[in-house]
């Protein structure tokens, strides 16, 4: 678990996106180390839990730079794999792809008596995306996360802040304005 949710975080793909990653998708050794996304983790009855070859939209088809952190955990990885025949970074035992479902039923259980029941795979797209939205742009944190556009990535994904930004200082231009208390009568309607 602790791999998946590094990678989540140094990525912001969604949990699917990294259950499906292969090593062919990574690349370590190139000049930024990078991985790509481009596929998800489906179950379906009667077909069983497969990788789907496309993630959940064109846009989210993507190449993203990755951070050291990221780079030890998949070097880590890479050097203690055992072959499996999906070529899977995250398989399980059996060398099978891992279900959704049951890496976040292991989430819920290890969140369980923590105090962190609000933490959800969700989450960590959301932290991604508002990191990247402050110290960058929301642009970028939108073509980070594969979405079509800004817009969603603004409305879903990016935290509000709890309190506005430090503006005293443009307001203060008010205080300098041609301001008229009115005993004069004159009409200062437009003063303000």
């Amino acid at each position: 678990m602790p791999d998946i949710i590094d990678l989540m975080l140094a990525t912001g793909a969604r949990i699917g996106e990294i259950l499906a990653l292969r090593w062919a998708d990574v690349a370590l050794e190139t000049s930024p180390p990078n991985l790509t996304i481009n596929g998800t983790i489906k179950t379906e009855p009667g077909r069983g839990t497969y990788r789907k070859g496309s993630p959940k939209s064109d846009s989210s088809v993507r190449t993203v730079v990755l951070p050291d952190f990221a780079i030890a955990v998949l070097s880590r990885r890479r050097e203690a794999r055992r072959e499996n025949r999906t070529d899977a970074v995250f398989p399980t035992r059996n060398g099978t792809w891992q279900q959704v479902n049951n890496v976040e039923r292991r989430w819920r259980q290890i969140r369980k008596h923590t105090g962190l029941d609000w933490v959800t795979p969700h989450t960590f797209r959301k932290t991604v995306a508002t990191l990247i939205s402050e110290r960058v742009d929301a642009e970028s944190a939108s073509q980070q996360l594969g979405h079509s556009s800004p817009a969603i990535t603004r409305q879903f994904y990016i935290s509000k802040p709890a309190i506005a930004p430090d503006l005293a200082h443009v307001l203060e231009e008010l205080a300098g304005a041609d301001r008229s208390d009115g005993a004069d009568g004159a009409d200062d309607s437009n003063t303000w």
